[in-house]
Protein backbone atom coordinates (compact mmCIF):
# COMPACT_ATOMS: atom_id res chain seq x y z
CA UNK A 1 0.00 0.00 0.00
CA UNK A 2 1.33 3.13 -0.65
CA UNK A 3 1.46 5.58 2.08
CA UNK A 4 2.13 9.48 3.25
CA UNK A 5 5.56 10.18 5.03
CA UNK A 6 6.44 12.31 7.67
CA UNK A 7 9.41 14.16 5.94
CA UNK A 8 10.56 15.28 9.44
CA UNK A 9 10.21 12.23 11.59
CA UNK A 10 9.67 9.39 8.84
CA UNK A 11 6.57 8.15 10.45
CA UNK A 12 2.90 7.49 8.40
CA UNK A 13 0.79 10.16 8.39
CA UNK A 14 -2.95 10.31 9.26
CA UNK A 15 -5.92 12.39 7.33
CA UNK A 16 -6.95 15.59 9.47
CA UNK A 17 -9.89 17.40 8.99
CA UNK A 18 -9.60 21.20 9.13
CA UNK A 19 -11.45 24.13 7.61
CA UNK A 20 -10.33 24.29 4.08
CA UNK A 21 -10.65 20.30 3.64
CA UNK A 22 -8.10 17.22 4.90
CA UNK A 23 -5.04 17.73 5.53
CA UNK A 24 -2.29 14.79 6.25
CA UNK A 25 -1.25 15.55 9.57
CA UNK A 26 1.70 14.10 11.59
CA UNK A 27 0.88 12.90 15.48
CA UNK A 28 5.01 12.07 16.23
CA UNK A 29 5.67 16.18 15.41
CA UNK A 30 2.10 17.05 15.96
CA UNK A 31 2.20 18.91 12.67
CA UNK A 32 1.62 19.41 8.99
CA UNK A 33 4.42 18.55 8.44
CA UNK A 34 5.45 17.74 4.52
CA UNK A 35 5.69 14.35 3.30
CA UNK A 36 6.61 12.04 0.91
CA UNK A 37 4.90 8.39 -0.48
CA UNK A 38 6.15 5.38 -0.46
CA UNK A 39 5.50 1.56 -0.29
CA UNK A 40 4.73 0.11 3.05
CA UNK A 41 3.46 -3.37 4.31
CA UNK A 42 1.55 -3.33 7.54
CA UNK A 43 2.74 -5.76 10.62
CA UNK A 44 0.76 -6.81 13.78
CA UNK A 45 1.60 -4.73 17.16
CA UNK A 46 1.27 -7.48 18.72
CA UNK A 47 3.32 -10.84 17.23
CA UNK A 48 4.81 -8.86 14.35
CA UNK A 49 3.83 -10.68 11.86
CA UNK A 50 2.93 -9.58 8.63
CA UNK A 51 -0.77 -8.29 8.15
CA UNK A 52 -3.47 -10.14 5.14
CA UNK A 53 -5.40 -7.19 3.77
CA UNK A 54 -8.93 -8.20 3.02
CA UNK A 55 -10.55 -5.37 0.54
CA UNK A 56 -14.28 -5.72 0.69
CA UNK A 57 -16.96 -2.91 -0.64
CA UNK A 58 -15.64 0.55 -0.02
CA UNK A 59 -13.59 -0.82 3.24
CA UNK A 60 -10.48 -2.65 4.02
CA UNK A 61 -10.18 -5.36 6.37
CA UNK A 62 -6.59 -6.47 8.20
CA UNK A 63 -6.19 -9.71 9.77
CA UNK A 64 -3.13 -11.45 11.46
CA UNK A 65 -3.09 -15.03 10.73
CA UNK A 66 -0.61 -16.18 13.52
CA UNK A 67 -3.21 -14.26 16.33
CA UNK A 68 -6.05 -15.06 13.88
CA UNK A 69 -7.37 -12.02 15.33
CA UNK A 70 -8.91 -8.91 13.08
CA UNK A 71 -6.36 -5.59 13.81
CA UNK A 72 -7.36 -1.77 14.08
CA UNK A 73 -5.47 0.34 10.93
CA UNK A 74 -4.41 2.90 13.78
CA UNK A 75 -2.39 0.23 15.42
CA UNK A 76 -0.78 -1.49 12.49
CA UNK A 77 3.06 -1.17 12.34
CA UNK A 78 4.28 -0.08 8.78
CA UNK A 79 7.17 -1.16 7.40
CA UNK A 80 8.71 0.41 4.05
CA UNK A 81 8.83 -2.65 1.34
Amino acid sequence: MIKKICSACGSVMIKKPTPGGEKRFCEKCNDFTGYDEAEMDPFCPDCGEKITVQATCCSLGFTCDKCNSMKSSRKLIWKKK
